[in-house]
C-alpha cells in the first residue's frame, strides 16, 4: 500500500508545438531555401531610386517586410477586438 496523499490537481503540460508554430517553422524553412537558392544580382526599383542588389538580400527584405506588416495588422485586429468587447 502506498501512503501517498492526493495533492492538488496539476494541469497537464501543454506542448510548445502548436499547429501555428509548426506551419510558421515550415514556411520559414521554405523561405530560407528559396533565399539561399537565389543569389544572382538583380535590378531593384524602389520607386525613388534604382539599384542592383543580390536577390538573396531582396528576398530577405521582402520576407521581413511581410512579417512586419502581418504583425502590425494582427496587432490592429486585436485592438479592434478588445475595443468592441469593451463596448
Amino acid at each position: 500500500m502506498s501512503s501517498q496523499q492526493p495533492g492538488p490537481a496539476q494541469a497537464p503540460k501543454k506542448s510548445p508545438w502548436t499547429p501555428r508554430r509548426i506551419i510558421l517553422g515550415v514556411v520559414f524553412l521554405y523561405a530560407l531555401i528559396v533565399v539561399i537558392a537565389n543569389r544572382n544580382q538583380v535590378a531593384v526599383n524602389f520607386v525613388f531610386f534604382k539599384t542592383e542588389a543580390s536577390l538573396f538580400v531582396v528576398l530577405l527584405l521582402a520576407i521581413a517586410l511581410g512579417f512586419v506588416v502581418g504583425w502590425l495588422f494582427d496587432d490592429l485586429r486585436d485592438r479592434r477586438k478588445r475595443r468592441s468587447q469593451a463596448d
